[in-house]
């Protein structure tokens, strides 16, 4: 198995004490009381906000039961974007502690057909440059064992940070529905240091 580095175990302990916020198992909830595969009408109608359509003119939504408004992709699925709501967190949406933007699909059958949690970019560099962690603490949370792994190499002006370089995919099975995690850790050739990639993105999709 390859070791990580130093820092970044050490990152990873410090974050896994921000409180758990992915559920592990394939009957578990994916993101808080969200589950992949159930019916849209089970949702909280609390503790969510900012419900609005990812695809197509800005629309904002009332509520999840609005999801029709929104238009469908080339596989039916409504891309609904959504916040915690602000008396729910303290800090902002946050998966795991990270920063993050999520987006919720719907089925034409009215059921969650996926649920996507990206990593925000917009955010202060000291939280930014963790961004690539959260893909570490999904595995863990969805179950360490299982996962097909696929790690890319630099390429064009692409270049590790001092000796790390991260450019990888992750997919597991977990019974009705798959889990994909993608994480990226690099710099560019003669940029802006700072101009960094960090992210997560972790794509949970119902397979019936």
């Amino acid at each position: 198995m390859r070791r990580r580095p130093r820092i970044e175990r050490a990152t990873l302990v410090a974050l896994l004490c921000a409180g758990p916020a992915l559920a592990a198992g394939p009957e578990s909830a994916d993101l808080r009381d969200l589950r992949v595969g159930m019916p849209v009408s089970e949702i909280s109608p609390t503790g969510y906000g900012d419900l609005a359509c990812r695809e197509g003119p800005p629309r904002t939504l009332a509520a999840w039961g609005d999801w029709r408004a929104c238009p469908a992709d080339a596989a039916g699925r409504h891309a609904i974007g959504f916040s915690y709501a602000d008396d729910t967190t303290r800090n902002g949406t946050r998966v795991a502690g990270h920063p993050a933007r999520l987006t919720l699909l719907v089925g034409d059958d009215a059921r969650v057909a996926g649920l996507v949690i990206e990593t925000d970019d917009a955010v202060p560099l000291y939280l930014r440059k963790k961004g690539h962690l959260l893909g570490i603490q999904a595995r863990g949370h969805w179950g360490e064992d299982g996962w097909t792994c696929a790690e890319g190499k630099p390429a064009g002006d692409e270049t590790p940070l001092g000796e790390t370089f991260v450019k990888e995919e992750c997919r597991k099975v977990l019974a009705a529905k798959t889990v994909t995690v993608t994480r990226d850790l690099y710099g560019h050739q003669g940029a802006d240091p700072r101009a960094f990639i960090s992210r997560t993105r972790i794509v949970v999709a119902a397979t019936r």
